[in-house]
């Protein structure tokens, strides 16, 4: 069950680092209960994460429904990567917080439902979302391949997925 660290979710990850070698320690130190803690203030963590996800995927549907393409491309995109981002902290018990996270958007855990098929998705979605912000050009548009409605759905397919892998394997609910 999640709850929040008696800290700032910043402090946590700091002072955790790895919150999974943090519990292995205070377990090898005989300190079962603080260990257990320790993983429901990382779920916590995850859950604080998940739902940006869902906050990124509304801001998504609102900017289709608005026709602000390179707005829905940002938001779905940004969507994804914050479920991914739980999930992979989840699984591996820390991620980075700065922006050479993006690179390991993709990076699944191998039990994730169609892994290849998402770590491809997510891909495309953050070509689409990094077009979307930086090009200007008048051929930007005409070069995506996906549809700003096809991202929104991904997006939405992804988070569905994400959170019942969460709610399946670790327990962690919405």
């Amino acid at each position: 069950m999640a709850k929040a660290p008696t800290v700032d979710e910043r402090e946590f990850l700091r002072l955790t680092r790895n919150y999974s070698e943090f519990r292995a320690k205070l377990t090898t130190l005989g300190l079962p209960a603080a260990s257990q803690e320790v993983s429901e203030n990382a779920q916590h963590v995850a859950l604080c994460w998940l739902r940006l996800a869902l906050e990124h995927r509304d801001d998504a549907q609102s900017a289709l429904a608005s026709n602000r393409d390179r707005a829905v491309y940002s938001r779905s995109y940004y969507a994804v990567y914050n479920a991914s981002k739980s999930v992979r902290y989840v699984v591996t018990g820390a991620v980075s917080l700065i922006g050479d996270d993006h690179k390991k958007v993709s990076d699944l855990p191998d039990d994730f439902p169609d892994v290849a098929k998402w770590a491809e998705t997510i891909t495309k979605l953050k070509e689409h979302r990094l077009r979307a912000d930086y090009d200007n050009w008048n051929t930007t548009t005409a070069e995506l391949y996906l549809s700003s409605a096809d991202a929104v759905a991904l997006s939405e397919e992804f988070l569905r997925e994400a959170a019942k892998y969460l709610e399946s394997k670790y327990g962690i609910k919405l």
